[in-house]
């Protein structure tokens, strides 16, 4: 069986109807230079291309025709040369310059509208009608509930506020601190200080003073109860102490290990590792040390004193814990 023939049907676009020389003058006339752009007058190499009287030429198709006649024309009236001149660039720039018609960052200068709404000075000067000083706003101080008026205060309002601003974002929101224990209001004992914490489900500041009347303390995320024989705690957690009378240093976790607190019947830590805790105090919350370790990278908190090896040891006169949240 011979193979099918296949019948091949002609193009417009092929030798017989459409030379190539066409098609050739077709595209160099689209990209070549016009020599006398100034005035736009097409040359009459230009024109000569698509007037010639070839009769090869007559047997285009009408649309193919009319689309060389626009092409013609395009290629007269817009600039297709790569080397503009220096004064056309000015004027472009000068012509964008002034279509700008609002604010922007990338204009040469601020917009001015010729006429606007009174005190409008441009976009980057902008008279509201009145004036504050941020320094002089009225902030809002903690309010510490809970406390007795014969209990000896360890936290004060000006040291909250001043530790407030290191707390997440979701802790800072309660206006309302709750005096969950004190050493002086319900009695020396750990017990009792877990008793009270442990059904506290907010986080929880414990603040000390030692007997030269250093100030420091810890802020736990996921506050103060029995441990249960493991540490607890997350990377929000910090220790913290009181610098002069108006500043605080914090000491953030460095995730070096986890041993964030640890909180024993025995005693209550915060912060750990190489056999060393940031804070320490036994069950009779009279006795504490104070040494850098590795959860929090801290100096030692509490006054000079008496030292074991690298651990600082103190007194303690004064405890609280508060529950924020």
């Amino acid at each position: 069986m011979s193979p099918p023939e296949i019948q091949r049907t002609q193009s417009y676009f092929s030798s017989p109807s459409f030379p190539s020389r066409i098609v050739s003058s077709l595209l160099s006339s689209a990209i070549r230079p016009s020599a006398a752009r100034g005035t736009h007058s097409p040359s009459p190499s230009t024109s000569s291309q698509f007037h010639t009287d070839d009769p090869s030429t007559s047997r285009l198709p009408p649309v193919v025709a009319a689309a060389a006649s626009h092409l013609a024309s395009f290629s007269r009236s817009a600039p297709h040369s790569r080397a503009a001149t220096v004064s056309e660039g000015v004027t472009m720039s000068n012509a964008l310059d002034a279509s700008i018609t609002h604010g922007t960052p990338f204009a040469s200068h601020p917009f001015v509208p010729p006429s606007g709404a009174p005190g409008f000075a441009g976009d980057r000067q902008w008279d509201k009608g009145f004036e504050y000083d941020k320094t002089q706003i009225e902030r809002k101080s903690v309010r510490l509930v809970g406390r007795k008026e014969v209990t000896v205060p360890v936290l004060t309002v000006e040291i909250a506020d001043m530790l407030r601003p290191f707390f997440p974002a979701l802790a800072r929101l309660p206006r309302s601190w709750t005096l969950l224990y004190s050493l002086d209001q319900h009695g020396i004992s750990l017990n009792t200080l877990y008793a009270r914490c442990q059904d506290f489900k907010g986080s929880a500041l414990l603040i000390v003073r030692d007997a030269n009347n250093a100030i420091f303390g810890a802020w736990m995320g996921e506050g103060i109860h029995p441990s249960k024989g493991s540490y607890y705690g997350s990377g929000e957690s910090f220790l913290w102490q009181l610098v002069g009378k108006d500043r605080v240093r914090v000491f953030k976790w460095t995730g070096k290990n986890d041993y964030v607190a640890l909180c024993e019947p025995d005693y209550i830590s915060f912060g750990g590792g190489d056999g060393h805790y940031g804070l320490w105090l036994d069950q009779t919350l009279s006795d504490g040390s104070s040494a850098r370790c590795l959860t929090f990278d801290n100096e030692p908190l509490c006054s000079p004193g008496p030292r074991q090896g690298e651990t600082v040891t103190f007194e303690c006169v004064g405890l609280e814990v508060w529950g924020i949240g």
